[in-house]
């Protein structure tokens, strides 16, 4: 059943958005986490009680925005119903502002931060700790197993634990994928998603440079199962969770006939904390200069220093 969404009050919140401090907006905003090309928050207004949204504000037209929801809604039916994976009810929402500009909103209902498989996992024990690792493993591995008997249709898919959220926690882990706004899948080798999108918040001369430099290794690794179970591994350290890497390294390797190790994750982690590093230092060097050289508007919120 769709979410009730009053899109009038959320272009008002739209329009009203501080980018730089969205906690001071003109209907205030509580940031609750950043994706790859969108940033998650709750809108403090009791109409959007029990919600949470991911702005996402890279389209130059609505017909660019149009596409993504329709890729978007097909990416969710594909993991809903030929990957089998649970996935959070979502709905995009198309905004146009009176100025002119385009952005898309997903709504989710609003999850308990102790739910986030990231904070549950810190917050078990370490049997707990091993059954909802595993648990994130068998969801990744059904991506594994619908692309090898689909010819025409390959799906990517961000497993890092913080993606999932458990949906029930009694007997085996029940996970639900969460992460849903970076609908990657490709149709006859064809990426659905433009990945350009991902460049449009660094200055449009370095954008190149990161697509040229690493734009086809980020999303490449998406698609290739020991890859994805290498940055779930990875993205432990980031949680502050290496002391559990050794034993999901294990866990993984029931899984791998190439088996990995702790020092090829922290090495994989070492350079993926290089390139977002890189991507986020672009992205704020932009905000610089279109905020205090030009004195124009930044349409991304970004976060702030990424512990890592």
């Amino acid at each position: 059943m769709p979410f009730d969404i009053n899109k009038e009050l959320l272009k008002e919140f739209e329009e009203g958005l501080n980018t730089l401090k969205p906690e001071k907006s003109r209907i205030p905003a509580k940031i609750i986490g950043y994706g790859e090309i969108s940033t998650v928050f709750t809108i403090e207004h009791p109409s959007f009680n029990s919600l949470v949204f991911k702005r996402i504000p890279v389209f130059s037209s609505r017909e660019e925005a149009e596409y993504y929801d329709a890729i978007l809604r097909e990416y969710l039916q594909i993991l809903r119903d030929d990957v089998c994976i649970d996935v959070a009810q979502s709905q995009g929402i198309i905004i146009e502002t009176s100025d002119g500009r385009i952005v898309y909103y997903v709504v989710q209902e609003l999850i308990p931060k102790s739910n986030i498989a990231n904070s549950f996992i810190i917050s078990v024990d370490e049997k707990d700790k091993i059954n909802v690792f595993k648990q994130a493993v068998v969801e990744i591995l059904k991506v594994k197993t619908f692309n090898e008997r689909s010819d025409k249709i390959k799906v990517g898919i961000d497993g890092q634990i913080s993606n999932w959220a458990v949906k029930d926690s009694s007997g085996n882990m029940q996970l639900t994928y969460i992460d849903v706004s970076t609908p990657l899948y490709r149709k006859d080798g064809k990426e659905m998603l433009n990945a350009e999108l991902f460049l449009k918040s660094t200055p449009p001369i370095i954008s190149g440079i990161l697509k040229l430099a690493f734009l086809k290794e980020v999303l490449d690794r998406y698609y290739d199962f020991k890859s994805i179970l290498i940055d779930l591994v990875a993205n432990l350290f980031k949680e502050g969770l290496s002391e559990f890497v050794p034993k999901a390294v294990d866990i993984v390797n029931d899984f791998l006939d190439d088996k990995i190790s702790v020092d090829q994750v922290k090495s994989y982690y070492k350079r993926d904390a290089f390139i977002w590093s890189l991507f986020q230092s672009m992205r704020r060097t932009h905000r610089f200069f279109r905020t205090k050289i030009m004195r124009k508007r930044y349409e991304f919120v970004l976060p702030g220093k990424i512990k890592r």
